[in-house]
């Protein structure tokens, strides 16, 4: 099997959507519903599940989505 490229060039900076288990479990995490621990092994979950289908589709700049992140301007919003 021959693996051809795109005609054109696909890159992302940033974060990438989030998959609505990890929606929620911010929610849960926010209301006191689930723990540092649980929250953090769905932030795992979530980060292999999105590397690996970065891997799949042959993206040569790999990230972890920002799925760690409240918001992509919270850290700056926090400094402030």
């Amino acid at each position: 099997m021959t693996t051809q490229k795109p005609p054109f060039r696909a890159d992302h900076v940033g974060s990438l959507l989030r998959p609505a288990a990890l929606r929620h479990a911010f929610k849960q995490f926010d209301r006191g519903e689930i723990d540092a621990a649980q929250f953090r092994a769905v932030q795992d979950d979530s980060i292999r599940a999105v590397v690996r289908l970065q891997e799949e589709v042959g993206l040569q700049s790999i990230t972890d989505g920002e799925f760690r992140r409240v918001s992509y301007w919270a850290h700056f919003v926090e400094k402030v």
